[in-house]
């Protein structure tokens, strides 16, 4: 039995670009779809989904990938070898190349490809299964759904160079990140009209950060989380 898939896209900036330039999507040149694995075939799989999150460098190489949600566990491995085979056209800014986020959902039984745009963030907030039928065998779980707030072991201060105080380089960045199963942090993105400086150290900054691994019902999962950094300002603007 042939099963079909169905792949729907959306797109959102990474650090460092600039705010006041015009961005253009990662466009997706050439895509693979996954197998089903034949253990799963024998026990009667009829339908599947896998939502992804990835980086596309400027250069259109393929970065860090990260599975938001999945029916079946086993069909993540499957999906993540072959999106590596996948070719992309990086995303651009005021007409240069920079590196972007692109989610992917992959749906393992209706046909077609369609493009839409919804941000990691708002995947998240619908809780990943509000816009699915389908039961999740692993699933992102939003701050309020861990059984306890995220705790971070060890934390890095922003470089905030005193030049750019004096610059005037000042403001608030929120940085949107998922902590993995481990305590590690994952996939950090920031608005696009973020100032590129104050992005590039908040977010170099973050990936310093170790949180004690979350749990729901006591068993290890991943959420979604949110860090803000001051520079510079202490007026809470």
């Amino acid at each position: 039995m042939k099963t079909s898939r169905f792949i729907t896209l959306g797109c959102l900036m990474l650090a460092a670009v600039a705010a006041e330039a015009a961005l253009q999507s990662v466009k997706v040149d050439a895509t693979q779809l996954p197998l089903v694995p034949a253990g799963l075939r024998s026990q009667g799989f009829r339908s599947g989904e896998v939502v992804v999150v990835l980086n596309v460098h400027a250069d259109g190489r393929l970065g860090e990938s990260l599975v938001l949600a999945a029916s079946h566990r086993a069909l993540i491995q499957p999906t993540l070898d072959v999106l590596q085979k996948w070719r992309f056209t990086p995303a651009q800014q005021d007409g240069q190349p920079v590196m972007a986020q692109l989610q992917v959902r992959i749906d393992f039984q209706q046909n077609g490809v369609v493009v839409v745009n919804r941000t990691v963030a708002e995947i998240v907030a619908a809780k990943i299964a509000g816009f699915s039928e389908r039961s999740f065998d692993f699933v992102t779980c939003s701050p309020g759904e861990i059984d306890r707030p995220l705790a971070p072991l060890a934390t890095v201060a922003p470089r905030y160079a005193t030049e750019a105080y004096q610059d005037g380089v000042r403001g608030r960045v929120k940085v949107e990140f998922f902590v993995d199963e481990n305590g590690d942090v994952r996939m950090p993105v920031v608005a696009a009209d973020t100032h590129p400086y104050l992005s590039t150290v908040a977010v170099e900054a973050l990936r310093g950060w170790k949180f004690a691994p979350p749990t729901r019902g006591g068993q290890p999962v991943q959420v979604a989380a949110v860090q803000e950094f001051a520079f510079g300002t202490t007026d809470g603007s």
